[in-house]
């Protein structure tokens, strides 16, 4: 019996894999989807995520399933938005630092006749630019017109549907499949791959509970600079690089800078202009203390009383440094670096005591006095970033304490820029078995 069982499934993997072959491996069609203003191209093979998923769930059947969820929520069927979508083997997204540099744009997708209806049951909120009718929701808009759909997915919260933008989706011109832009994706049989017109390319990699990002960086463009990368080991969060700051200026929103002086009384354009792009930063570990603040009553016959009270605190044992000859006395004339009972201390941390030091070159930030940290240089990486998300988690922070849907997922987070400007970045899950797109779609 056991044989037989194991004969029917050795079968049914092999018809799924077999089927998955030809059904998964479709012919990309180019025509009229990415426009020739599009500077960035970000393909998705979705019939390749579909297959990925089903492979983990062949490779790990049981672990796939939620099953207390499917046992204690019974909800009523209804139409959703998939149900009145016609989803395409493969999805284009685009932008540009012109009309669309605020919004990712999806070539088009069919949909079905009560489209409309389930925007609406979504509580999807109408408005109407420029004669145009627009469906939003979170960082989500839908056009629709002529039985077709477009996608707009925000960069940022804040970002404006402009006329220009909805008068630039009309468009004239497309890449053909011959142009560069397409010439690696086309090789490429990854899930998710980015292409750029500078050159820049980068595949997206799904092992079981791990995605993995490689890719070369365009050297037109290039936001990293040389440099001879560092570590600390045992860091929860470790940053070593020298960033462009001419590439950081023209990125920064003119919201944010705005919001930044009216917090600090800083401008972030003098700042960038001052800074070097050299930065390095660790938290290595938080510091717990208790301490007994003592403080006294009086009762009602004007009898001194003791009241005694713990309180109990928790510091980052953080260090920030940064490089730039100007820099220092910039903040000083600011006032955002005062000197305090012989110590000089940075005004804008309200949380903690932030020790400053200046150097010829710069200046360091720390929290803890006379900290030294042990730096492993990697003379193989100009830049490096490690978060050790569930590190991070692992004890209640206090105030510093986070929470999030998808970050409680996470394990790590680690990217790499070599010298010869190859990227190479990972997010590993902390449940190895689970298919990374289904534990993002959960």
């Amino acid at each position: 019996m056991i044989k037989r069982i194991a004969y029917i499934l050795i079968i049914v993997c092999c018809i799924i894999v077999t089927v998955g072959f030809f059904r998964y491996n479709p012919t990309v069609i180019y025509g009229k989807k990415v426009p020739t203003s599009a500077e960035t191209v970000v393909y998705l093979n979705l019939r390749e995520i579909e297959y990925n998923i089903l492979l983990s769930f062949l490779k790990h059947p049981f672990s796939q399933l939620d099953f207390k969820k499917s046992s204690t929520t019974k909800e009523e069927k209804k139409t959703t938005l998939l149900d009145e979508v016609e989803v395409p083997n493969s999805l284009f997204l685009y932008t540009n630092t012109r009309e669309f540099k605020d919004f990712f744009i999806s070539s088009p997708i069919s949909v079905k006749q009560n489209f409309i209806d389930a925007l609406k049951e979504e509580k999807f909120i109408v408005q109407n630019v420029s004669k145009t009718t627009v469906y939003s929701k979170g960082i989500l808009s839908c056009v629709v017109k002529d039985n077709s759909l477009q996608l707009l997915f925000k960069k940022h919260k804040k970002a404006q549907i402009s006329p220009e933008l909805l008068l630039a989706l009309n468009h004239k011109s497309y890449f053909s499949k011959n142009d560069l832009i397409f010439e690696k994706i086309k090789s490429s049989e990854v899930p998710v791959a980015v292409s750029t017109l500078e050159g820049g390319f980068f595949e997206f990699v799904v092992d079981g509970g791990s995605l993995r990002i490689q890719g070369e960086l365009s050297k037109e463009n290039d936001l990293f600079k040389p440099f001879r990368a560092a570590s600390v080991a045992g860091s929860i969060i470790s940053v070593s690089g020298k960033l462009n700051t001419e590439i950081v200026a023209n990125e920064l929103d003119e919201v944010l800078k705005k919001k930044f002086k009216e917090f600090t009384t800083l401008s972030l354009d003098s700042i960038t202009g001052k800074w070097d792009g050299v930065v390095e930063g660790n938290l290595t570990s938080f510091i717990e203390k208790s301490d007994t603040i003592v403080t006294y009553e009086y009762d009602d016959d004007f009898n001194k009383v003791e009241k005694k009270e713990i309180q109990n605190t928790i510091t980052p044992e953080v260090t920030l440094e940064l490089q730039g000859e100007d820099l220092c006395s910039y903040l000083k004339e600011k006032e955002v670096i005062k000197r305090v009972e012989n110590e000089d201390l940075l005004t804008l941390m309200p949380l903690f005591t932030t020790y400053s030091f200046c150097k010829e070159d710069g200046l360091k930030f720390a929290s803890v006095k006379g900290q030294k940290l042990i730096k492993e240089t990697d003379g193989n990486n100009k830049f490096y970033f490690l978060f050790n998300i569930a590190d991070y988690q692992q004890k209640d922070r206090g105030i510093y304490s986070f929470r999030s849907k998808y970050l409680d997922k996470v394990n790590t987070i680690q990217l790499l820029v070599t010298n010869n400007n190859q990227l190479k970045a990972a997010v590993e899950l902390k449940d190895t078995s689970k298919n990374f797109f289904l534990q993002l779609l959960n």
